[in-house]
């Protein structure tokens, strides 16, 4: 039983901790995961803002070479004089034209009146963000604008370049407009990959591009509060799950701010895209487990079973098999081990021998399986009237033995009650009449402050029990009212009792 008890408790522990490993196991990795994916939209957000960043160095260089063309004094409308304003807006409208995407360009003076290009002439930009910024700082040069609506064709964005004098005044300033369509193309040149989306969206909340495409989307302000939070701190970037207010889906986003612009690109990673390799190795992990678990127990299985086959066999060689009590061979053990711990102790130590009175008698008469029902009652009496600490076993044939580390009068008032239960238990024969039960018993007792052993203990009780066989039987006898022989040799009755 503890054994079995050992093995129980050590599958559960193995199975506890093997469950913890395992959480530990899917935890960690998925954090490996979640970070190498963090890590590839860091990674493909600086490849894209440094594209974009590129772009907008190359649209500088076409606004260099406009504002190389441009006489301060031309900064006039209407100009004295069509002919040099013609030619001036001819070579400003061949390099305009080289730039695509560009949809239009102008130039305007001090206070923001457009002077030359295909926006309306005599325009008035003065509440333009990049007027009134390049008006207003000295220092800045040129500048990128938020997405806005021009007056005339799609949303836009202008990208515009400060004409100063050489004391840093601000002269006026040449800008283009760019399409919309100039950032979704790139993004689709670009490709998802293994990302699911692609988006640029301005520090107003308006999307300016996506990939994959969403036309009707463009222009319109994303509400997103998850972005309008990132967009008012100060982190340049951030990684969160949330869901699209686009097209609803819930992905893993990496948000980055372009340095330089109000352009913030938003990178998408669908979580069941993300986490299908997370889900294979968690389902290949949990199933490794199950089957070593599943194992673990079918070897546990067998290990309880071959325990239990053990024990049965440990208690089929302990026990009678007929009576269900200690055999000889197992009593003879506990018998010597109560003994050496009664010489431990110097205690007293009994033994009652018994015998059934007439058992040849009841097998002749009755037949055997009577017989055997008699051996069964009769061990049941003992087993009834003695303790858990007494030792209780079958001799051989029709004796027992009982043995109690007790004095004489304790062993003598066992055998009186052992004696009583033998007689009032009654068994029926095969014509169901009843069989009565009696009983010839010997004690024997001894202090263990001399030297003590078993066969010394049966050797007196067996003398004793027959000196009462002699005088008729059914009753108690002790060394005492025995004749010892001066041989001092063992008699032993035969099994007819």
């Amino acid at each position: 039983m503890q054994k079995r008890s050992s093995g129980l408790a050590a599958y559960a522990l193995l199975l506890i901790l093997s469950s913890l490993l395992m959480g530990l196991y899917l935890w960690t990795s998925y954090q490996r995961t979640l970070e190498l994916q963090e890590s590839r939209l860091a990674f493909s957000s600086e490849l894209i803002a440094e594209w974009i960043r590129g772009a907008f160095v190359a649209s500088d260089y076409l606004l260099r070479d406009m504002a190389g063309q441009i006489d301060p004094d031309d900064l006039r409308y209407p100009h004295p004089d069509p002919q040099a304003h013609a030619d001036l807006s001819q070579r400003l409208a061949q390099r305009y034209k080289t730039f695509p995407h560009a949809i239009l360009y102008g130039v305007f003076d001090r206070a923001c009146v457009v002077t030359h290009g295909n926006a309306r002439l005599g325009y008035d930009a003065s509440e333009r963000e990049y007027c009134q910024r390049l008006q207003a700082d000295p220092e800045l040069d040129s500048l990128v604008t938020r997405g806005y609506r021009a007056n005339i064709g799609p949303v836009n964005v202008t990208h515009a370049r400060a004409l100063r004098a050489e004391d840093g005044r601000f002269l006026g300033l040449v800008a283009i407009a760019l399409d919309l369509e100039f950032f979704s193309q790139w993004l689709a040149r670009l490709g998802t990959g293994r990302l699911d989306s692609l988006a640029i969206v301005d520090d107003q909340y308006m999307l300016l591009a996506r990939y994959p495409p969403l036309p009707q989307a463009i222009g319109q302000l994303v509400d997103s509060p998850d972005l309008i939070d990132f967009l008012s701190s100060d982190e340049r970037f951030r990684v969160a799950s949330v869901r699209s207010p686009l097209d609803q889906k819930t992905r893993y986003f990496g948000s980055l701010k372009i340095e330089g612009t109000p352009y913030t690109i938003i990178l998408g990673i669908d979580c069941a895209n993300w986490l299908a390799d997370w889900y294979r190795l968690a389902w290949l992990a949990v199933l490794g487990w199950t089957l070593i678990m599943a194992l673990g127990f079918i070897a546990l299985r067998n290990y309880l079973r071959l325990l239990k086959g053990r024990s049965a066999l440990q208690q089929q060689a302990r026990t009678d098999p007929l009576t269900g009590i200690a055999n000889r061979f197992h009593f003879t053990t506990l018998a010597e081990r109560e003994i050496a711990r009664a010489r431990r102790t110097q205690g007293w130590i009994a033994l009652l021998l018994l015998d059934v009175d007439r058992f040849k008698t009841i097998n002749d008469v009755h037949g055997h399986l009577v017989g055997d029902r008699a051996l069964q009652v009769f061990a049941a009496c003992c087993s009834r009237v003695t303790r858990a600490e007494d030792v209780v076993g079958r001799w051989g044939g029709d004796e027992f033995v009982v043995l109690i580390s007790q004095d004489q009068p304790a062993a003598l008032g066992l055998a009186e009650r052992l004696l009583q239960e033998i007689r009032a238990s009654k068994i029926l024969n095969d014509q169901g009449k009843p069989v009565s039960l009696n009983a010839s018993i010997g004690v024997a007792c001894l202090r263990a402050d001399h030297p003590v052993d078993l066969d010394a203990l049966l050797h007196q009780a067996d003398l004793a029990m027959l000196e009462v066989k002699r005088s008729g039987r059914g009753r108690i006898g002790t060394l005492a009212d025995a004749a010892v022989s001066s041989s001092g040799e063992r008699a032993r009755p035969s099994s007819s009792g």
